[in-house]
């Protein structure tokens, strides 16, 4: 799970770079023709100003999709875990159908050999015989259920361990992605160049995917 969290992130930040990647060449080129007649400050100012308004126009569309990305995650998590629960209650159903038939063919037998017997002995002897059978089948069946049931907390304890992972590691992402845009808001603000900005940007969210 963590993996496919790891996935959205790197997807989503793959987005916000892709469309970033070119946008200071691209305001450039739309500002370019007007700049001789501008002071190059006024200049400046104009182009730092679009670029810091796209990035976060962006990142504000990266979110959604992380949003929805999240949202199907979290339905298919729930459908597997439904899966996981019907397949237990038909196992569940299976092994106590199987256990009825063979508990009548058992008795059946008992009934059989129970007939057979004449003298006391031989009764006493098909009792312990029967009392023999009976207690190995009760342990085997214990065994067999815990067994079973180990086995199902053990997979209980792996889904919610997975689940408690995802939900930080989309925390995590979360704060170093506010963090991310917060320094470079604060960058913008301060003139720093928008390649620079850019690239500290995508700096900052890689190491959160790390």
């Amino acid at each position: 799970m963590k993996m496919n969290f790891k996935k959205i992130g790197a997807n989503a930040l793959g987005m916000i770079l892709m469309i970033n990647f070119s946008m200071p060449v691209a305001l450039f080129n739309q500002t370019a023709t007007s700049a001789p007649s501008q002071p190059q400050e006024r200049f400046q100012e104009r182009f730092q100003e679009r670029f810091c308004s796209r990035l976060i126009e962006t990142i504000s569309k990266f979110d959604q999709r992380i949003a929805d990305q999240k949202a199907k995650l979290q339905t298919k998590q729930e459908e597997q875990l439904l899966k996981l629960k019907n397949r237990q209650t038909e196992r569940d159903s299976w092994l106590l159908g199987n256990r009825i038939k063979r508990d009548d063919n058992r008795q059946e037998h008992y009934a059989k050999i129970e007939a057979r017997a004449q003298t006391d002995i031989q009764k006493q002897a098909v009792a312990a015989f029967k009392a023999i059978v009976e207690a190995a089948i009760v342990a085997r069946r214990q065994a067999i259920d815990a067994t079973i049931e180990k086995f199902r907390q053990d997979i209980s304890q792996a889904i919610a361990s997975r689940k408690q992972a995802v939900s930080a590691a989309v925390q995590t992402f979360q704060n170093v992605k506010i963090a991310a845009l917060e320094k470079a808001k604060a960058d913008c603000a301060a003139g720093i160049n928008p390649k620079t900005v850019r690239e500290n940007f995508r700096q900052a969210m890689k190491a959160g995917q790390d």
